[in-house]
């Protein structure tokens, strides 16, 4: 399926390698050999042992860390070009809301807009209509030590589509929170995702969230390779029997990867 997706890919990995030096001279391999692509308005899950080099895959996307070998390209242009050209239209959201604590909610949600160079208004008025998106245009003026930590992920987010981006990459978004709160916030997060046509790539330990999320899910190995990628049909997630299979299924796969280093 990666492949015959690759003549239409929003993302496209191919071949790539990366490795860190350890402080005591030691080699590690981050990712090796690592190839899929993700469509345009596709919803792609990865899972995967710790240490498979999940969120360095997400730093090379965004540009942040270069590859040692092969590329990552957006709509056909590598990402440090693609990164050069087009801010703001690859974001991503943490684990951590990272959020600036002496900002308003506002300020903070408009930060990606700045960097855009949109100009005050504008960017204030389009920060004010994402934080009414996420169920917080009462807590414009609010500061981040005065949100509860579910509050605080909703600026997140809304900081994130604010630029109109063509990609976001979720990195453990929703793992800080408690079930309750995480279940409304990815609920609330793939509602908007739809609702923009939005291309995204999450990053989580969380099957249930994966499945529940993605259409499809890839599942890597340590370091980063894909070992296998498994379709999840639409509305599985309502489906307690296809959930249970499909979260077999993952897990096979994630042990497999782990035995065939």
């Amino acid at each position: 399926m990666a492949d015959s997706l690759s003549s239409i890919a929003k993302i496209r990995v191919r071949e790539a390698y990366k490795s860190f030096r350890q402080a005591n001279g030691n080699e590690v391999e981050a990712i090796k050999g690592l190839s899929f692509t993700v469509a345009a308005n596709e919803y792609v899950a990865i899972v995967g042992p710790t240490g498979a080099g999940k969120s360095v895959l997400l730093d090379c996307i965004l540009g942040l860390k270069s590859l040692d070998e092969g590329s990552i390209q957006i709509n056909g242009r590598e990402v440090a070009h693609y990164a050069q050209v087009n801010k703001g239209r690859i974001t991503r959201i943490f684990q951590e809301d990272r959020l600036l604590p002496w900002l308003s909610a506002t300020d903070n949600v408009a930060l990606g807009l700045q960097i855009q160079g949109v100009a005050v208004q504008e960017r204030r008025e389009r920060a004010a209509q994402w934080l009414e998106a996420v169920g917080l245009s009462n807590f414009c003026n609010a500061f981040p030590s005065e949100l509860s930590g579910g509050m605080r992920q909703r600026v997140n987010i809304a900081r994130a589509f604010a630029p109109n981006p063509e990609v976001i990459l979720l990195d453990e978004a929703f793992s800080a929170l408690d079930e309750i709160t995480a279940a409304r916030l990815r609920g609330e997060f793939r509602d908007l995702a739809h609702q923009q046509r939005m291309t995204f790539l999450i990053v989580t330990h969380s099957i249930e969230e994966a499945i529940f999320l993605a259409g499809r899910i890839l599942v890597f190995g340590a370091p980063a390779r894909l070992v296998r990628e498994i379709t999840v049909p639409v509305n599985a997630a309502a489906d307690r029997l296809k959930v249970d299979q499909i979260r077999d299924e993952v897990r096979a796969a994630i042990a497999d990867g782990v035995r065939t280093k």
